[in-house]
């Protein structure tokens, strides 16, 4: 064979891996989609779904290591209902919402696909618009939010409760949220201007799970346990799509504080309104580049959640799902990410 020959043999062959790796989303019409209910959770924290005198299901999460879509998957969307309408929600009276937002609906129907090419993750998200609820803009720049979190199996308690693991009682807007956070030597770096963001248990000494306040915000572990932790995965994977015009996807984590960059793995985040609903696509390597980044492997299971943070929605104003799985052609997973 003539070295010209050879030459354009080698030529056509890098075009074609090229042009593999630069497909672009896959045909969405022919990637199954799972029917999720997420629903509106109020003041509902880690604590209160975790302790027995609060949330009746939670012996199924303790005693038996079930997760919370085993019991909740049917009935989410009656928990949202009653949130929303300031309706006791668990064994106490005490409304899980003490300022019901006007018009928010009790739950979303969301339609979840997932999909790779072997290069990278694509996720889609799509539910119809709930219009204006004519309720205050918490988040005037953003109309829709997305927010996805992915556990490699690091974190304590992912497996059954989902982003559940992120969310304490002494968050901002939660009710033992305190403003002494605000004059944390810390706070600064930590993002706590307007208080304390998500964190998980593997960044602290201990937790209040019944003792008010609930949580532990102040009880930092010290910065080498933290990038121990970091090195070993104890973190979720944060990304998130931001519809507000000149808004940048966020690419980052959680782990002593909700990280809302140092991520190099999300390519593109887009959302727009196509007759009437929402649809959001994500695109990430599967490969973890930057801080806080979890490589998406062939053969393993990762914990999954999302949120969506609708009609202009911020903080805990959000609607959220379940605990879910995630696995790259793996049936057994909720979503499953077909190759194409």
């Amino acid at each position: 064979m003539s070295k010209s020959v050879i030459s354009l043999s080698v030529l056509a062959l890098a075009v074609t891996v090229a042009w593999d790796a630069t497909a672009g989303p896959p045909d969405w019409s022919k990637v199954p989609d799972k029917q999720v209910p997420i629903f509106y959770p109020g003041q509902a924290s880690y604590e209160w779904a975790m302790t027995k005198a609060d949330h009746s299901a939670s012996n199924q999460v303790i005693e038996k290591g079930r997760g919370c879509v085993y019991c909740h998957d049917e009935d989410a969307t009656d928990i949202g209902k009653k949130v929303v309408a300031g309706k006791p929600v668990g064994n106490r009276k005490k409304p899980l919402e003490p300022t019901p937002p006007a018009g928010k609906p009790g739950f979303i129907p969301v339609s979840v696909q997932a999909a790779h090419d072997g290069e990278k993750l694509y996720l889609r998200f799509e539910w119809e618009d709930t219009k204006d609820s004519g309720g205050k803009k918490l988040d005037p720049k953003n109309e829709e939010k997305v927010t996805v979190l992915l556990d490699a199996g690091g974190v304590d308690g992912a497996k059954l409760n989902g982003c559940w693991s992120t969310c304490h009682g002494d968050l901002r807007t939660m009710p033992d949220a305190s403003d002494a956070a605000k004059k944390h030597p810390k706070a600064k770096a930590l993002g706590w201007d307007e208080g304390v963001t998500k964190y998980v248990k593997e960044s602290r000494t201990a937790i209040s799970m019944t003792d008010s306040p609930r949580g532990g915000w102040d009880k930092l572990k010290p910065d080498a346990e933290i990038e121990a932790a970091l090195k070993a995965g104890q973190y979720y994977d944060l990304i998130q799509f931001r519809s507000g015009k000149g808004e940048k996807p966020v690419d980052g984590y959680v782990l002593e504080t909700r990280h809302m960059e140092g991520g190099k793995s999300l390519t593109k985040a887009e959302g727009k309104m196509e007759d009437g609903k929402w649809v959001v696509v994500f695109e990430r390597t599967l490969a973890a580049n930057g801080t806080g980044k979890h490589k998406i492997e062939a053969g393993k299971v990762y914990n999954m959640g999302f949120a969506i943070h609708d009609d202009y929605a911020a903080a805990r104003s959000h609607h959220v799902s379940l605990g879910y799985t995630l696995g790259l052609d793996n049936p057994k997973a909720d979503f499953n990410a077909v190759k194409q």
